[in-house]
């Protein structure tokens, strides 16, 4: 699953009352972890999986599963299971597996709470994708405004140029001389803010290489160990 912990613990609680547990027969446990595996078999969006440790004697795991991300290339993560297992009263409970967070437990007093709990979790991962798909949207129309200044730009002071981006910005790639550029990130979120400033901003910084400035950016951890900063305040 592809869901925030916090989400799972609050369908867990919606989901499963925990009025009447089912009761697992031990004596049993062979046939009990094969009629378990066959009905989550049946259920629409889960996926069987199997792991040697359950054929421990020790084991209380009856049956793993998964419910993937429909359209989605991975399937299945060690990190992030479901399990059926009995607990020390023999009742039925459902695991929720985020390691290394502890699982989120829930007792299964009917298979269709089950049921409801995979068709929840398909119904919000439908959600994301479609509040994803929205974010994608405006993340192209941000990055196809800001291309199209630069085009301008780049036309009339005959600069060249590339871009790229990710999720969260628009990376810039401003050729200054044969074998130099500068990168600039547009971060998506202050697009309304920045866009008004970029063709300034390029202007600005083709001018100073221009006159022999040059300039760098890079973390202030990387500053050199046998320098101090002159603090403003004690100026």
């Amino acid at each position: 699953m592809k869901l925030l912990s916090a989400s799972i613990r609050k369908l867990f609680r919606e989901d499963f009352s925990g009025e009447a547990p089912i009761l697992v027969d031990r004596s049993k446990l062979h046939q009990e972890a094969k009629r378990w595996q066959e009905l989550i078999a049946k259920i629409d969006g889960c996926k069987l999986t199997k792991h040697p440790g359950d054929r421990d004697t020790r084991s209380h795991t009856l049956c793993r599963f998964g419910i993937p991300e429909p359209d989605s290339d991975a399937t299945y993560y060690r990190n992030d299971e479901l399990r059926l297992e009995y607990d020390d009263e023999r009742r039925l409970t459902l695991k929720s597996y985020d390691y290394p967070n502890p699982p989120h437990t829930a007792v299964v007093s009917d298979l269709d709470e089950i049921k409801t709990f995979v068709r929840h979790v398909l119904e919000r991962y439908a959600k994301k994708a479609a509040a994803a798909k929205k974010r994608e949207k405006v993340r192209l129309f941000k990055s196809k405004a800001i291309i199209a200044q630069v085009r301008k730009l780049a036309k009339e002071e005959q600069f060249d140029f590339a871009t790229t981006n990710d999720t969260v910005k628009l990376k810039l790639y401003v050729k200054l001389a044969p074998h130099e550029m500068i990168e600039i990130h547009v971060p998506f979120k202050q697009f309304e803010k920045v866009l008004p400033k970029l063709r300034s901003t390029i202007l600005n910084l083709r001018e100073l290489y221009s006159e022999g400035l040059r300039f760098k950016m890079q973390p202030t951890t990387r500053f050199p160990w046998n320098l101090s900063w002159v603090e403003h305040h004690t100026l």
